[in-house]
């Protein structure tokens, strides 16, 4: 038993003139920049978490939303210079979105860095670093709070009883609420107490 071969189907041609168009049936067609840009802000909370695991101790709301629009600024720029198109729009704003946390915590430290590290030189434009009235000098116990407090009690009682700034102002500075500023010096002066009482200045 023989089988016949079947010829292969012939495309008329006026359906060969029509062939790209008939491909293109049922394709969406591409963004256009503004599109995606309305695409990436309809979804700006899927990038959050992703955010907030890289601000770390850093991660409030404000700081979360203040990186992303850093990262959506970053990417329109991108998107409007048009040099190469964006393979995956939401991993490109994702990654962007991780680098601008990135930056912001350095920018964060070296903020840090002036406000705490170098601070014998904010001491000597100020004369009255006396704590509370008590006879003791920041300048005199500095090194010995820099080994007993973390990072943050230390700019928490540097700004608060050294600088005299509010809870409220230091909290600006170290891109924190007031009330872990009030904390931060709460366990500084917990500290201070267990280690030695004749330190128990902090305000």
């Amino acid at each position: 038993m023989t089988s016949e071969s079947v010829p292969p189907q012939v495309i008329p041609a006026q359906k060969q003139r029509r062939l790209p168009e008939l491909l293109r049936i049922g394709r969406k067609p591409p963004l256009t920049v503004d599109e995606q840009l309305e695409e990436l802000a309809r979804t700006s909370a899927i990038h959050f978490p992703a955010i907030a695991r890289r601000l770390g101790q850093h991660n409030r709301s404000q700081l979360v939303e203040d990186v992303w629009q850093n990262a959506f600024a970053k990417v329109t720029k991108r998107l409007r210079e048009g040099a190469e198109p964006v393979e995956n729009l939401r991993a490109y704003m994702r990654q962007t979105c991780v680098n601008s946390a990135i930056d912001e915590l350095r920018l964060i430290r070296r903020r840090s860095e002036v406000l705490v590290g170098d601070d014998t030189a904010v001491l000597e434009e100020r004369e009255n670093a006396e704590l509370d009235a008590s006879g003791v000098y920041y300048a005199d116990i500095r090194d010995e709070l820099k080994a007993l407090l973390t990072s943050m009690e230390h700019q928490a009682v540097f700004l608060t009883s050294v600088l005299d700034f509010t809870s409220e102002r230091a909290a600006e500075l170290m891109n924190t609420s007031p009330s872990s500023v009030r904390k931060a010096v709460r366990r500084a002066r917990e500290k201070v107490a267990r280690r030695q009482s004749s330190l128990g200045h902090l305000r």
